[in-house]
């Protein structure tokens, strides 16, 4: 490979790194107001069974989704650095850098985190029965699934950089 490729894919997933980055933490701001916005629609809007699957839903949120969003986020974080560190360390050594990025096998890995990430709150999502109540309540976080989904797409489009 030759430098230029090699100075492309480091720029292409420099910048893959801090948009991921940038999702999760915009997602993760966003989904702590959503949850007591949710709280307060539910009470005044449902009804006893179905204000029980909110809580349910939202503790599952809570406990589940906003746990392993950290534990995504300190991982992108850390590959961030790591792969800044190698490239600057590699600079001199181009063949080093284009090993060093193949072993990352960036896209793969941050797609596979951000799959995790989406099927816990699609999962948290699914109602046993149809009910347009909770569905329109529950809106937020279904956006916040398409916009997983558009990261991981987004991410596969620069996979054959």
């Amino acid at each position: 490979m030759d430098k230029v490729k090699v100075l492309e894919k480091v720029l292409v997933y420099d910048r893959l790194l801090r948009f991921n980055i940038d999702l999760l933490t915009g997602i993760k701001m966003e989904i702590k107001a959503d949850i007591e916005e949710t709280k307060i629609l539910g009470d005044a809007l449902l009804g006893e069974s179905e204000l029980k699957f909110m809580e349910d839903f939202l503790l599952k949120v809570e406990e589940e989704f906003l746990l392993k969003l950290d534990e995504v986020l300190d991982s992108i974080y850390d590959e961030y650095e790591v792969f800044n560190f190698d490239i600057t360390f590699l600079s001199s050594i181009p063949h080093e850098v284009e090993r060093e990025i193949e072993r990352l096998e960036l896209v793969n890995t941050l797609n596979t985190k951000l799959e995790l990430l989406r099927d816990i709150l699609s999962g948290a999502c699914c109602l046993a029965e149809p009910n347009r109540k909770l569905e329109v309540i529950l809106t937020p976080f279904r956006v916040y699934c398409e916009l997983i989904n558009h990261g991981i797409e987004f991410n596969k489009k620069f996979e054959k950089v």
